[in-house]
């Protein structure tokens, strides 16, 4: 009898155990992207904090500008293979951007600007002034701008014929080899450029942290305006910022984080957008895309064609290269690749008009620290729907969790999950 009640009872949780599981096959999973890695060159460099840029043309081809060794790099997808030109001149990549035309436009060095005439690069200067990084756009006539920091400014130049006009937007501290910053125009060619100055915070063990100040500043009416954003978080990293369709800014940063009740820190990437609908008015929006991460670097965001954010970013333990997407209902997380080198910023990516990701990077061959270096590409074509989930009641369910383990029924756990509907 004890037998057969320990056979039944073992039947009993067998089938229970099947019907959870074809219940909980409902929640969505999904698989990881399949990755289409090349390289694109071996002629790479980390020099300059080897940027390497990418857009993609009208036919849906990858170009990317790149840090070379010793020259400045441009590579293209042709169809088949990969061009690769090197510019006749000793610079590191910033920024790059195709126009209408599909014609390359560059920003290097300290500080040049590049541009493709058909048979040649012509170069121009833009200022001699020492400069780590500059962002790049163009309005809607074609015409380049360009935000940069130089001796602890912040400038903003616009070409007028072969010349360049600049003018100073701020004289705050901007200093620091990693300085990032974001120029965009909005559908009326109006400037908007994010950026930092440097401040502090001290943690909860008395330690004095490095910290940021994230302002916007705004061209209007011939003047600069300049408003905080963020000020009270503890940002200690940013990494670009991109309009939407409506013009409303998105950015993200990197925020160090302490649970309730622990004096440890956790690293956290935050993605921001303004919400003119907040709390019947405006404010900015938060939403943590992945949490107690170490990272290596905070990473880039890219918006698709119907606004959805998607980031890159590295993580250090492990090193790897991380691809987030937000599929309208939670943040979906998948590795690209194994990362060689920790002290690059060298990589990018952008988001085609089918919402798939192309990603440019600079690897380390076999973690080998030699020169040169692997300038690589990577890129995933997203499914063109969103996975299919039971739609949950908004009322609460009664889970139980059985496993098999040899030949033994365990009864893991039960618990009360209650839907939690977004409006």
């Amino acid at each position: 009898m004890k037998k057969k009640s320990r056979l039944s009872a073992f039947l009993s949780l067998f089938l229970l155990s099947m019907l959870l599981l074809t219940f909980l096959s409902t929640v969505p999973v999904y698989a990881d992207l399949s990755w289409d890695i090349q390289i694109v060159s071996e002629d790479a460099s980390f020099f300059g904090n080897g940027y390497c840029p990418i857009k993609v043309d009208s036919d849906g081809n990858p170009h990317i500008a790149y840090s070379g060794s010793p020259n400045l790099g441009y590579a293209s997808w042709n169809g088949s293979e990969w061009d690769n030109q090197k510019l006749q001149t000793f610079g590191f990549a910033h920024d790059f951007v195709l126009d209408a035309n599909d014609t390359p436009h560059i920003t290097l060095g300290s500080l040049a600007y590049a541009t493709w005439n058909g048979t040649q690069w012509d170069f121009q200067t833009i200022s001699t002034d020492h400069t780590v990084f500059s962002s790049l756009a163009l309005d809607s006539s074609g015409n380049p701008h360009v935000a940069y920091v130089s001796v602890d400014k912040l400038k903003y130049a616009t070409q007028n014929g072969s010349n360049w006009v600049t003018q100073t937007v701020t004289t705050a501290n901007l200093s620091g080899i990693d300085y990032r910053l974001s120029l965009v125009l909005d559908s009326n060619d109006t400037p908007h450029i994010m950026y930092y100055s440097e401040s502090s915070f001290v943690d909860k063990k008395g330690n004095t942290i490095r910290s940021i100040n994230l302002k916007l500043a705004v061209l209007q009416n011939s003047r600069w305006t300049i408003e905080p954003v963020l000020t009270s978080l503890n940002l200690v990293a940013f990494g670009n910022m991109v309009l939407d369709s409506a013009g409303h800014p998105h950015f993200i940063v990197k925020q160090y984080l302490y649970p309730e009740g622990s004096d440890t820190r956790v690293e956290t990437i935050e993605y921001v957008s303004w919400d003119e609908s907040a709390w019947g008015g405006s404010a900015w929006n938060t939403q943590t895309v992945t949490s107690n991460v170490s990272l290596t670097h905070l990473g880039l965001l890219a918006l698709d064609s119907e606004d959805s954010p998607h980031i890159i970013y590295i993580t250090w333990f492990p090193q790897q290269l991380m691809y987030a997407r937000w599929t309208g209902t939670e943040w979906e997380t998948h590795h690209v690749d194994e990362y060689g080198l920790s002290l690059s910023q060298g990589f990018n990516f952008v988001i085609d008009s089918n919402g798939n990701p192309h990603i440019s990077y600079i690897n380390v061959p076999e973690k080998n620290p030699i020169v040169p270096y692997h300038l690589m590409y990577a890129t995933a074509t997203i499914p063109d729907t969103q996975p299919s989930s039971q739609a949950f009641p908004d009322s609460t369910l009664l889970l139980v969790s059985a496993a098999i383990i040899t030949s033994t029924v365990i009864i893991v756990v039960a618990y009360v999950w209650k839907k939690k509907t977004k409006h």
